[in-house]
């Protein structure tokens, strides 16, 4: 194999590559709609509690 064939086949060894692994818009678009789901959900879970604090802030102050 020469060098131009050899550069030939890697040029489309990568391009098959990025065929492959390369997201669709859609993709792309589902894993951002995930994401924010994901975030909403652990916010508004982390919303029930009014604790600003974690640690030894949290345990009852003593009367």
């Amino acid at each position: 194999m020469n060098l131009a064939a050899a550069f030939f086949a890697g040029h489309l060894a990568a391009r098959a590559t990025d065929r492959r692994f390369r997201a669709t818009e859609r993709e792309v678009l589902a894993a951002q709609e995930r994401v924010t789901a994901r975030r909403t959900a652990r916010v508004a879970a982390t919303a029930r509690h009014d604790h600003g604090e974690r640690g030894r802030h949290l345990a009852p102050r003593p009367t």
